[in-house]
Formats: C-alpha cells, sequence, structure tokens
C-alpha cells in the first residue's frame, strides 16, 4: 500500500461491469458516479500514477469519501483490492498527515493505549480542542483493568490454547464483550494466553494513509504475537482480523525484515465465532427467549465463514427465535471515524440499515463489529439490545 506498482495490474483488471454499483454505500446514498469504485480507481490512476490530471480538492474529497468498507472489492468478480488503492492514494496525498498534527497526537496515544479508558483524562482536552465529537460513553474499567498479562487455565479438560488479541474497542469501549469472550473459552475447555504489551493492530492509521505510525503498532504487536506457543490467536472483531490477516503485511515495506513474522502471525488469526463453531461447545447451550437479528459486518472477507459462523451458533440456542433483515450485509455507515468527517451521509446510510432492522421486528441486533455497534447504537431510531454473537451463550 506503499506505492502503486503492484497495484497497477489489479487497476486494469477493471472492467467496468458495474457490481460495485450495486454495494457501494456511499454511491447508493448520494448515486454520484464518482464515488464508485471503478471511477475513483481512473481518477486514481489518471491523477497520482499517469500524473495526467491535477490533484484537487475535489479530487481528494473523492478519496476521502471512501468508507473502505471493502464491499466493491468482495462484489468484484476478479477481486481488485479497491480499499488498498485508495489507502495508497491517501498515503502518496497526505504523506500520513490527512488530519490535523492534534488529531494525529490523540490518535497515535488511542492506538498506542489499545483504547481511551486508561489516559481518557489527559486526552479529553485535546480531544475537545481537535473537535472531535460522539464519542461514547467509556466504561469505568478496561478489559486491561480486569484481565492482566498471562495464561488463563479453563475449566475442567484442556482441550485447546489460544492466544486473544482484544481489540482497542474491546478493552475499552465494550469490556463485557472481552469477558465474555474468557469465560465462553474457559467453560468450553479452551486454555487462554493474553500477551503482555499489545497495541492497536493499525487499522485506525491504515485508513488515514498513515503508514508509517500503522507500521509502529504492527511491529509492536508481530515482535508480541509472533513470540507466543500457540497455533491459534482469535479476536472478537472482524475488523481487527481482517487487518491482521490481509492489511498487515500490504502495510510494510517490500525488503522489511518483519514480513516473514507477519505472515506467520496473520495465518493463524481466526474470528471467535468462527472458531468455536469449527472446534465445537461443550458447555450445555441456555434456552433464550428472544428475537434477534444480525448485522453482518463489512470487514469479513478475510474468511468465508466468518459471516455464517454467528448464523451457526444462533441455530444452536434453543427458544431463540431468528429473523433475517432484507439486506444484513449492507454497511451501517460508520467506517471507524469516517461517520465524524461525513456526518449527514453516515447517518443518510445509517438510517435504511437502523429501518431494516426495526422491519424485522428483533429486540436484539448482533455483530461482531465494535464500531457498528456503538453507530447503530447511537442512533436515535431504534431501543435495541446491540451485542456480540457470543453474548447470547450468557443471557439470563
Amino acid at each position: 500500500m506503499r506505492d502503486f506498482e503492484s497495484y497497477k495490474d489489479f487497476m486494469e483488471k477493471c472492467s467496468h461491469c458495474s457490481y460495485c454499483e450495486a454495494t457501494c454505500p456511499v454511491y447508493l446514498e448520494d448515486l454520484l458516479e464518482t464515488h464508485v469504485a471503478r471511477a475513483r480507481m481512473e481518477l486514481i490512476r489518471a491523477v497520482l500514477v499517469d500524473e495526467e490530471m491535477p490533484v484537487t480538492d475535489r479530487f481528494k474529497e473523492i478519496i476521502d469519501r471512501c468508507l473502505l468498507c471493502t464491499n466493491c472489492r468482495q462484489t468484484c468478480p476478479v477481486n481488485v483490492p479497491v480499499e488498498e488503492i485508495v489507502i495508497a492514494a491517501r498515503n502518496k496525498l497526505y504523506k500520513g498527515k490527512r488530519m490535523g498534527m492534534i488529531k494525529r497526537k490523540l490518535l497515535k496515544q488511542i492506538m498506542e493505549n489499545r483504547g481511551i479508558s486508561g489516559a481518557m483524562g489527559k486526552l479529553s482536552s485535546i480531544a475537545k480542542v481537535a473537535g472531535v465529537k460522539n464519542i461514547p460513553d467509556i466504561p469505568s474499567k478496561s478489559f486491561d483493568d480486569q484481565y492482566e498479562a498471562g495464561t488463563y487455565p479453563p475449566e475442567g479438560e484442556v482441550r485447546a490454547k489460544v492466544v486473544y488479541y482484544a481489540g482497542c474497542a474491546t478493552n475499552t469501549m465494550f469490556p463485557e464483550t472481552g469477558d465474555i469472550v474468557m469465560k465462553v473459552l474457559k467453560k468450553n475447555g479452551i486454555e487462554v494466553v493474553i500477551p503482555e504489551g499489545l497495541s492497536c493492530c493499525g487499522i485506525p492509521a491504515i485508513s488515514e494513509g498513515d503508514l508509517n505510525t500503522a507500521s509502529e503498532m504492527i511491529k509492536r504487536n508481530i515482535e508480541v504475537l509472533s513470540k507466543t506457543d500457540t497455533d491459534i490467536i482469535i479476536t472478537d472483531c472482524t475488523s481487527c482480523g481482517m487487518t491482521f490477516k490481509e492489511k498487515v503485511v500490504n502495510s510494510l515495506d517490500v525488503d522489511d525484515e518483519f514480513k516473514e513474522k507477519a505472515i506467520a502471525v496473520s495465518m493463524k488469526f481466526r474470528e471467535i465465532t468462527e472458531y468455536l463453531m469449527d472446534i465445537g461447545l461443550t458447555e450445555k447451550i441456555k434456552p433464550v427467549k428472544e428475537k434477534v437479528t444480525y448485522h453482518v459486518p463489512c470487514h469479513r472477507g478475510w474468511s468465508e465463514t466468518v459471516s455464517d459462523a454467528p448464523r451457526k451458533l444462533m441455530e444452536m440456542i434453543p427458544d431463540l427465535t431468528v429473523v433475517e433483515m432484507e439486506h444484513p450485509e449492507k454497511c451501517c455507515g460508520a467506517g471507524g471515524a469516517f461517520f465524524m468527517e461525513n456526518k449527514e451521509l453516515s447517518e443518510g446510510i445509517r438510517s435504511k440499515k437502523t429501518g431494516e432492522i426495526k422491519q424485522t421486528g428483533a429486540s436484539i441486533l448482533i455483530t461482531q463489529c465494535p464500531s457498528c455497534r456503538s453507530y447503530i447504537g447511537n442512533s436515535s431510531d431504534n431501543d435495541l439490545k446491540i451485542m456480540h454473537p457470543l453474548n447470547l451463550l450468557l443471557l439470563k
């Protein structure tokens, strides 16, 4: 993602089939042809590769108004990595300085601390100066406060051993999800290792095109995770999983010494519900008398089964009524921090999603993505209970 050389062949593979029109949330909201993936790539080629056109404010706006949701890539018949091409464009345009200095400082500290709870007092004033709004309420205790680094034995016989990578959002915004992950794993005979010294997966910086900052986080994580003696690393967040599976290696320089380690670590990553459906549950599942619908996260393409794993889990729960949305895989409009910079656009995308959720009549929405969970939950259009799929196993 540091240059366009590796993407030239991909750009030429685009046949202008228009399939991306059907899945791009930005295009479906504003109906501007320039916001379709094929148009973005043509502009990137003309402006940044062939340099036939100048860099203008409108060009920057087109590059910035991409959610990086990967839906166009998942629809593309030849799997053109459009989101990586957009990231490469941001890297070339802004050199890691798309945000102002204060916001960059805030973001880096959040990433280094894997969230903001531990540094909330210090960072809140910076956030206000930077104009960051819609920061969700932060629980008083983070996941790190509840579970120190170490090895946690299971209840009963050891069936397997995994490393648990809890991302920024789980660590500080939704620590109860991390607690549930730990409890479910231990109840099902799985020993859990929590390494010391982890940082953010790097996706916020990658999204900004700030590959140098992303590289710092990536190398720290790879160094820690490569020293663990387990074959499986699990995460409860699909965006963290996608980052380690698909983005980490491509974010490093071609000759970077960490590439080999990064590839080895990326091969070990699994999403938690996918992993549990493969290994099987030993703990008896309690009935749940609720009506549930499933919002499928955009960042699902790194695994063939991660979309269906929560559905398989729900099929195993007695008395649970599952109602599918008309378009369960459509984006909610959050896009990490995208909604902060594109309020009206994001809210329009979200309103379509919340409308579909309402039509199901469900009382619970499940999703693995904490960004979706937070953004949909902040909508005034619903009074849903929104939770990670594993929550269903511990509902009373």
